[in-house]
């Protein structure tokens, strides 16, 4: 049956995985992954093969115990899961999952997910810290949850929202983009527009970079150039200094008791003009040397082939 070859190349890659994970081919191991997937629903009318799929799942599940690695438990949890909710219509091929089922502190699927799976996700190095296998196995549990699970909550705020723990956010971003799509941002009512109009998304992805990949994957980050960036604290300290002008009694007071201050924002002003200044004419003089190198050059070949 070409199902058992696609289950024993996916232990063989967790196995993999688990020896050195440098080395793991992560598309081959997604690709046989999605491979014995597709065939859960086919599996619904085909009941004998269904058994036999389910022992076979069995016997691979035991032979190592699932906290060997966190992409066994991982793989392992979801794709069973899956198999008994998909597969499972008779209670005839529930063997593997009342097995890894019973090895859960949480034995319901949804909370399962949300409390031991996802933080396990999110910690620090999980995976090896191999980017594409998080966002996979984060959109199987979000994919899961909605079609199976709780509904998900289209009227969120931004204050229920940042109620939640740090990996709960990702989570619910991500089911929220497997229910409405990839482009919710452009939805001005939405709540990623509120979040980030709120700079939510910015200061969530400095808390790891894991939570940064995420974030820019998504394309919720507001990144700003290094001119940009000139020019806000321009804007921000032309408005400081127009308020300092505006009153001649503040005026003194800012004399007397923040030289200090007013000495610090006067070199940086000084600063960003010597670069502004400086940075062009530097690269002008490299780009003019390069050029002259160029040249050089060419009267050389030039006058070896005249030769």
């Amino acid at each position: 049956m070409e199902i058992r070859a696609y289950i024993q190349d996916l232990f063989k890659y967790i196995e993999s995985f688990e020896k050195g994970a440098a080395g793991f081919e992560t598309e081959a191991f997604l690709q046989t992954y999605n491979g014995i997937y597709a065939v859960f629903q086919a599996l619904r009318e085909q009941r004998d093969k269904a058994v036999k799929v389910d022992e076979y799942f069995h016997d691979w599940i035991r032979q190592s115990p699932l906290t060997s690695s966190d992409l066994r438990q991982l793989a392992v949890q979801i794709m069973i899961t899956y198999f008994e909710s998909e597969a499972d219509t008779d209670g005839q091929t529930n063997k593997s999952y009342l097995y890894c089922r019973g090895l859960r502190g949480v034995r319901q699927d949804v909370p399962f997910f949300e409390n031991y799976l996802l933080p396990l996700l999110f910690k620090e190095g999980s995976l090896g810290g191999n980017f594409r296998l998080s966002q996979f196995f984060l959109n199987e549990m979000a994919r899961y949850i909605n079609k199976f699970g709780k509904k998900v909550n289209l009227g969120m705020t931004p204050e229920e929202f940042s109620a939640l723990s740090d990996p709960m956010k990702f989570l619910e971003l991500a089911r929220r983009r497997v229910e409405l799509g990839n482009d919710i941002l452009k939805d001005r009512s939405s709540l990623e527009f509120n979040l980030q109009r709120m700079n939510n998304f910015n200061k969530l992805g400095q808390k790891s970079r894991l939570m940064d990949q995420y974030l820019t994957e998504w394309q919720y980050l507001t990144k700003t150039s290094f001119w940009q960036t000139i020019k806000d604290f321009f804007s921000v300290l032309g408005g400081k200094f127009k308020g300092v002008f505006s009153s001649s009694r503040y005026f003194r007071l800012v004399l007397t008791q923040r030289n200090l201050a007013y000495f610090y924002y006067t070199f940086l002003i000084l600063l960003f003009l010597f670069l502004a200044i400086f940075v062009p004419v530097s690269w002008n003089k490299y780009s003019q040397k390069q050029l002259q190198n160029l040249q050089d050059k060419v009267t050389q070949v030039q006058s070896g082939s005249l030769k």
